[in-house]
């Protein structure tokens, strides 16, 4: 599940959500479930960021598929460089058309591609990949904001020294995407690792879904992230992906209560639907 909720700054200022986020579940051309992740937080900056938010993840997302129902396909063909290099000339193209400049669609970009026994990850710019197989939470890469304060990179001009892509072999039954809104939450900057008790009720509370909660998840994430506690934290927009893996065991549904950590009841007093 996931959402993306416009920060508190941008409802005041009548500012559009700049915050993307997109995930689809297909199989591969031999019959491999392949979940696709993306997310994207449109720089502040830059006059159309929302649109390229939304049109690299939808872009990369179509690229993704595509490339996974290719006969003989493996994680190890992906190419971070070779699908940037692609998201640009697919921004360039929109700046044309609508009189932009390539600056004015300025978005950071996180990529998940997972299948069962390997996770490949491409993180450009600020906001986290957050992973778990065993016991620990594990981060992709902390989150590249640069050398100033408030500063990051973008899809539009990012060095190659700071593209991160890396491959991992084993089943990783859980994982999250966040856009920088809810770094301060969701990580721990005195061991640069994820803060567990950010992320254990809301995996908790996925993995134990059943069928016909889609919709009553998707809203309780959204009231979770918009909740007075959250915001109090940030006033930027916010945006949270979350997998897990479908084959735990049946426990009973027991919703947790997530105020133990931020305060904010959300999730625990939505209730099933009828």
């Amino acid at each position: 599940m996931g959402a993306s909720v416009r920060g508190t700054a941008h409802v005041q200022s009548g500012a559009e959500c700049q915050d993307a986020s997109l995930w689809r579940l297909v199989d591969s051309a031999q019959g491999v479930p392949t979940l696709l992740l993306t997310a994207s937080d449109g720089a502040g900056s830059a006059a159309h960021s929302a649109e390229a938010a939304q049109l690299v993840c939808a872009a990369l997302l179509d690229e993704l598929e595509r490339l996974s129902r290719r006969d003989g396909f493996d994680l190890a063909e992906l190419n971070a460089h070779t699908l940037l290099a692609g998201l640009r000339a697919a921004l360039e193209g929109h700046a044309d058309e609508h009189g932009y400049l390539l600056r004015d669609l300025a978005c950071t970009l996180l990529v998940g591609v997972v299948v069962p026994g390997a996770a490949w990850f491409m993180q450009v710019g600020d906001g986290a990949i957050v992973m778990q197989s065993g016991a620990e939470l594990r981060l992709h890469v902390w989150p590249d904001s640069g050398e100033y304060a408030n500063q990051t990179y973008f899809v539009t001009d990012v060095p190659h020294s700071h593209v991160h892509e890396a491959l991992y072999s084993g089943d990783w039954r859980r994982v999250a995407l966040l856009t920088d809104g809810l770094q301060g939450l969701a990580l721990s900057s005195a061991g640069r690792v994820p803060h567990a008790p950010f992320f254990e009720p809301v995996f908790r509370t996925l993995e134990q879904a059943q069928d016909g909660w889609p919709e009553y998840l998707g809203s309780g994430l959204r009231q979770f992230l918009d909740s007075p506690a959250v915001n109090a934290r940030t006033s930027d927009d916010k945006t949270l992906l979350l997998a897990c893996a479908l084959d735990v065991p049946e426990v009973a549904i027991d919703i947790p209560d997530i105020s133990e950590h931020l305060e904010t009841d959300v999730l625990a007093e939505a209730g099933p639907p009828a």
